[in-house]
């Protein structure tokens, strides 16, 4: 695995989007601490460090994983392309214009990162690069434990929201609310909108990592298009890697890929037969 040599946020809106998550999500989860989760939970029982504890360790995965998707290198290795032998036959390999090399399959240029990405899925703006073949682990269990995160924030926020709105019947004016009544409302409306954006991208990528598709050859035409499903155990196995049942726990463990991004297996319809999609290396002196 390679890591990146220069890691910066580029567009206007990966800075944003990052900064946003990265400031409002820790202010948030403080004033949860605070505020929302002793009114169901006593500091004093044992219920609320278990909450508390909990909330902290998916928040560490939620940056860990975010981190691991900044730091991995997914850009096509043209040091590595040298070694093929061009004289063998390829499949769905393709010239970059602006890169001026030879793309692997499924490799596209990101204008945004300025290279080809090897299994180029999209460009994620929260991460500020693209997700790719060694970081597409990192970034599904980064919408998980967002998803899992956001759904625990939202459950105690509902219901401090409605006791919260409970208290403003008397009020005449919204000029009449507390700061904490104010401060919650904004909370809420931010995890209001951290849970629709886990949700949503559960559901946009749940059936490309489970059909082992990518979202960026949804637009292909037919005859471009090529059929990399193996099946849900190993699509998953592609992402996750040899070790993928303990892989989502943290990505720190170590789960080697089955590919390398670079040879792939191509599926026939009646998925009877295999063919590989390939350069072999020359073999070395």
């Amino acid at each position: 695995m390679r890591l990146r040599r220069d890691v910066q946020l580029i567009s206007k809106m990966d800075i944003f989007c990052h900064l946003v998550l990265v400031i409002c999500l820790p202010v948030s989860l403080l004033y949860e601490f605070i505020a929302v989760i002793p009114k169901y939970h006593s500091p004093g029982g044992y219920a609320y460090p278990l909450i508390v504890t909990f909330i902290i360790l998916l928040f560490i995965n939620v940056m860990a994983n975010l981190i691991a998707c900044m730091l991995v290198d997914i850009s096509v290795d043209y040091d590595r392309i040298k070694t093929f032998d061009v004289s063998d036959e390829c499949v769905n390999w393709r010239h970059c214009k602006i890169c001026k090399a030879l793309a692997p399959p499924r490799s596209w240029h990101c204008a945004t990162c300025g290279t080809c990405i090897l299994t180029r899925d999209h460009h994620c703006n929260f991460t500020g690069c693209c997700i790719g073949h060694q970081n597409y682990r990192y970034f599904t269990c980064f919408v998980l434990y967002s998803f899992v995160l956001s759904s625990l924030l939202m459950f105690y926020n509902l219901k401090y929201f409605i006791w919260s709105m409970g208290q403003l019947t008397h009020l005449t004016h919204f000029s009449d609310m507390t700061f904490i009544q104010v401060l919650h409302n904004s909370v809420f409306s931010l995890n209001l909108i951290y849970q629709i954006f886990s949700t949503g991208m559960i559901i946009l990528h749940a059936p490309f990592v489970l059909k082992g598709e990518l979202i960026g050859e949804r637009n292909l035409k037919d005859k471009d298009k090529h059929n990399y499903d193996a099946g849900i155990y190993y699509n998953l196995r592609g992402i996750f890697g040899q070790h993928m049942h303990v892989a989502w726990i943290f990505p720190l463990f170590a789960s080697q890929l089955p590919g390398d991004g670079y040879n792939w297996k191509l599926t026939t319809k009646d998925k009877s037969t295999e063919t590989i999609a390939t350069f072999h290396s020359r073999p070395t002196a």
